[in-house]
């Protein structure tokens, strides 16, 4: 009849050789697994890659669809092409740079009528539906004084505004003001300044902190005529 001893020392072998059954199975189902998964990943680089080539050896026909699409104005279809641009690391493809800047101005300006009316992040949510990878540009827009428009002295300080927006923000309140006659008139979305006679040519601008974006317009200060003067004396 087995001691006790070795009952114990029985035991202890067969713990253990459970323990490396079980540590050898886990193991080996690891190994399994990250093969596996190594054969997956080079199974999706090979069918990427031909993708790839495919794409580049018919890039200029598809070049040349997205030309007419942009040209017939259907944005969104261009927008999906863009991004297989994107996806194939072509997103510098010939004159892409500048339709994908067209396109984000085009989609601003389209809800500039809309922003006085919702929350910044909502805006932003509605921006970010336009997916154009690398658009990190900043858009400048003035909206008062309108170009061209004509001031008289007794009219100042004129009144400036102006939004400046981005993927990545609402930059109105960095917007920087200058005349090309008395310089820098002051910063902000709203600013008033009293301008010296003459024609001004006057320039909205703002960054995002990596691109920046202005816009110009031109006005004129004028001296208030002889019957005005004598019309705001008897008023």
């Amino acid at each position: 009849m087995p001691s006790e001893k070795t009952k114990y020392s029985i035991q202890v072998v067969i713990i253990l050789a459970i323990f490396f059954f079980v540590l050898f199975n886990l193991v080996f189902k690891l190994i399994i697994d990250l093969r596996s998964e190594t054969i997956r990943k080079k199974a999706e680089q090979i069918e990427k890659e031909s993708l790839r080539q495919e794409f580049i050896a018919d890039i200029d026909n598809q070049y040349n669809r997205l030309l007419e699409l942009y040209e017939a104005k259907e944005y969104e279809k261009v927008i999906e092409l863009i991004k297989v641009f994107n996806r194939f690391d072509r997103a510098d493809f010939k004159q892409l740079p500048k339709i994908k800047k067209d396109i984000r101005l085009f989609y601003l300006k389209k809800k500039l009528e809309f922003i006085p009316k919702i929350q910044l992040n909502e805006y932003m949510e509605l921006s970010k539906e336009i997916e154009i990878q690398e658009d990190d540009s900043t858009e400048v827009f003035i909206r008062t004084p309108r170009y061209g428009q004509y001031f008289y002295t007794s009219d100042l300080p004129v009144v400036f505004e102006g939004v400046a927006l981005s993927v990545t923000g609402d930059f109105s309140d960095d917007i920087v003001w200058e005349s090309d006659v008395d310089g820098r008139l002051g910063t902000g979305k709203k600013i008033t300044a009293r301008l010296s006679t003459g024609p001004h040519q006057i320039t909205a601008t703002s960054s995002n902190g990596v691109t920046t974006g202005h816009m110009v317009t031109r006005i004129m200060i004028e001296k208030d005529p002889e019957f005005l003067k004598k019309y705001r004396r008897q008023e």
